[in-house]
């Protein structure tokens, strides 16, 4: 039981901080949307700040029409739970030029 579960944490730890660092972006019709997700734990972003990684897959010269990301403030009971320990994602929407 010892053996199992000394594998089982460590494993399962290396799962969510590797299944954390998500980004990506589609685009179709002159649209496009970008994401990205990250793991918090005490306020640090694993691996990097999902607000700055999505604004940073924005296509040049785009309209932004809609942004989406999860509360990360200390001030309310979700925010300070969710910087405590959880994931956060961020969504840009928008219409490309040209």
């Amino acid at each position: 039981m010892t053996m199992t579960m000394s594998k089982f944490v460590p494993l399962t730890c290396l799962g969510l901080l590797t299944f954390a660092s998500c980004s990506g972006m589609r685009e179709a019709n002159g649209t496009f949307a970008v994401h990205a997700e990250c793991f918090r734990i005490i306020g640090f972003s694993i691996p990097a700040d999902d607000q700055a990684k999505a604004a940073s897959l924005v296509p040049a010269g785009a309209q932004v029409t809609s942004v989406y990301s999860t509360p990360a403030d200390w001030t309310s009971v979700m925010g300070f739970l969710r910087n405590l320990i959880g994931f956060h994602g961020t969504i840009i929407s928008g219409q490309k030029k040209g």
